[in-house]
């Protein structure tokens, strides 16, 4: 049985900028403290002629023509069924061509090996039943694991604030602006 693809969903909307997110993903993989897989970055606009603030929490966005798995020599990178891009850290040989390469900063290169890490969309969990560890933490729910292809019919946006979408095709998919009406929980993946 094919397994369904998945993507991170982020409602822009309602973020609140508190990083739980951020935090989770660097306990949960007991990075250092100057690590992160998932980072928040805010973005001030204007809207109504009011300056508002805007945040995006973004990973590795699990592309489905991952630039870091075209580019590696030791062929470290893989795609599973679900979309998920992974990195298997003992093939890397620490050249950083995938963290040059990749347009959403994703990739840290770390050590005296300079290996690369990124998100894994927290694998592990999900092949178990659970959600990642980011998902899990968000005290707002606007972080979540949406079937990609549900996205896609449902209308979710590409892009946002912050972020725009490349030839890679990035998996990560955004709830529309100022829908009414909509409940997010509606779309989000049942694990």
């Amino acid at each position: 049985m094919k397994k369904v693809r998945k993507s991170f969903l982020f409602d822009q909307d309602f973020c609140i900028g508190c990083k739980a997110c951020e935090v989770a993903c660097q306990t949960y993989h007991k990075q250092e403290p100057e690590i992160n897989w998932r980072k928040v970055d805010e973005y001030e606009v204007v809207q109504n002629g009011n300056i508002k603030s805007l945040f995006l929490t973004h990973s590795c966005n699990h592309c489905e023509n991952p630039i870091c798995a075209e580019v590696c020599p030791a062929e470290a990178y893989t795609v599973r069924e679900d979309g998920i891009v992974e990195l298997n850290r003992d093939k890397c040989i620490g050249c950083g061509y995938c963290a040059q390469s990749c347009e959403y900063n994703a990739i840290t290169l770390l050590g005296q090996e300079n290996k690369a890490q990124k998100c894994n969309m927290c694998a592990e969990r999900l092949d178990r039943g659970e959600l990642p560890a980011c998902v899990t933490a968000c005290p707002m729910g606007v972080l979540s694991i949406i079937e990609t292809d549900l996205a896609n019919r449902a209308g979710m946006e590409k892009e946002v604030v912050g972020f725009k979408a490349n030839s890679y095709v990035p998996s990560t998919r955004f709830y529309p602006k100022f829908v009414t009406g909509m409940k997010r929980k509606e779309f989000t993946l049942k694990i």
